[in-house]
């Protein structure tokens, strides 16, 4: 079976639009981790915009983009399988170079600015997201001992120190790097908290001129604005709120809404057939869905396709035997739907209730399955 290496840019970029930034990447891999049968490059921004094949662990890339954009890069030996994988960098103006003896996901990745800007910024946070990660998991725990108060009490205390540290670090940078985009993005994260309202306010007059009189910076004004006011912008749904409504087309074009699932438990499930986190994911829902499917439980599938892709997300539900339904508008994250529930990643889910409420979301692994069990007699 083919090897794939499929790029996917997650996240729009952070510095004003500017036409046509050409960018390249190029890997120097382990010529004998690769070998044998041919790898593809595939480069993705919600579609298809080049490909390339790279043989002996050898690769080179280039195409545009709008403005400078994150991306994921990710060797393939099948669509299942997402384990070899490199983030954190940027197309943009210049040369990227993934170096490493052997795999993709121990590839050494650098040699434009904002890429080298923003791994200095993503190492010197990985060891506090390790440990929020660890208290994540702990919280989230349902044995005797975590739902004691003083045990929990005690994990809130660690987790509100870590994300002390990561704010100050944060800070670091931001006076390190004044002209940077970067630290317009730190700023416009940090900003989110009403408490570090002061700490934003005293950090943006640090920045370069051109900066601080950027779009971006002009947005983490108004957002310190909102705050102040007490304003909440409507950037994400949340649980306790309906679940809004839609209607979409199945492979076979009947129209299929959510309201057509009142009374029952019913899982929103967006996807797509690029996805390949989202298609690791597909086992665990069939799982649950056949454990739970004669209890007043249903999954929805909605992808994000696009219109040319179609093909591919009817291989993809045949491949993956997904039984539940499946639905698409095939306008890929432009959909009405996808806005509508302000998906900016895949994959994603929303449990609702039988009245239409959400009552969790981003359900993974056997996380969906203990939810069930607790709700579906």
């Amino acid at each position: 079976m083919k090897n794939y290496l499929l790029l996917l840019l997650l996240v729009p970029g952070l510095a004003a639009a500017q036409p046509s930034v050409p960018f390249m990447l190029k890997g120097r891999l382990g010529p004998t981790t690769y070998s044998g049968k041919p790898t593809y490059v595939y480069l993705r921004s919600g579609r298809m915009l080049d490909s390339a094949v790279v043989k002996g662990g050898r690769f080179e890339l280039k195409g545009t983009v709008d403005e400078p954009t994150k991306g994921l890069l990710s060797m393939r030996r099948n669509m299942d399988d997402m384990s070899d994988h490199k983030a954190v960098f940027y197309l943009e103006l210049g040369t990227l170079i993934f170096t490493s003896p052997d795999s993709l996901k121990n590839a050494q990745v650098g040699g434009t600015p904002l890429t080298d800007a923003w791994r200095e910024i993503w190492f010197a946070a990985e060891p506090i997201v390790r440990q929020l990660n660890v208290l994540e998991k702990a919280l989230r725990a349902g044995t005797p001992e975590q739902q004691l108060p003083a045990f929990r009490q005690d994990l809130q205390a660690q987790r509100t120190a870590l994300l002390r540290e990561r704010t100050r670090l944060d800070s670091i940078f931001v006076r390190a790097h004044p002209t940077s985009p970067i630290s317009l993005y730190v700023l416009n994260s940090i900003s989110k908290d009403p408490t570090h309202t002061a700490l934003v306010m005293a950090l943006l007059p640090t920045l370069s001129p051109a900066a601080f009189n950027s779009p971006r910076a002009e947005e983490i004004r108004t957002t310190i604005q909102q705050n102040t006011l007490g304003i909440k912008p409507e950037t994400e749904l949340q649980v306790g709120q309906m679940a809004p409504n839609f209607t979409q087309a199945t492979p076979d074009g009947r129209q299929v809404s959510l309201t057509n699932y009142r009374g029952k438990y019913v899982l929103v499930d967006f996807w797509a057939s690029w996805c390949g986190p989202c298609r690791a994911e597909n086992p665990n829902l069939a799982k649950a869905y056949h454990t739970f499917k004669d209890k007043n439980f249903d999954v929805l599938g909605v992808s994000l396709d696009e219109a040319r892709d179609r093909a591919k997300w009817v291989k993809a539900i045949q491949d993956d035997q997904l039984p539940w339904t499946q639905v698409a508008d095939l306008k890929g994250w432009e959909g009405q739907t996808a806005r509508a529930y302000f998906i900016q990643a895949i994959p994603q889910n929303f449990l609702v209730d039988p009245t239409g409420r959400i009552i969790a979301m981003n359900l993974r692994g056997d996380a969906l399955s203990k939810a069930l069990t607790r709700l579906v007699k």
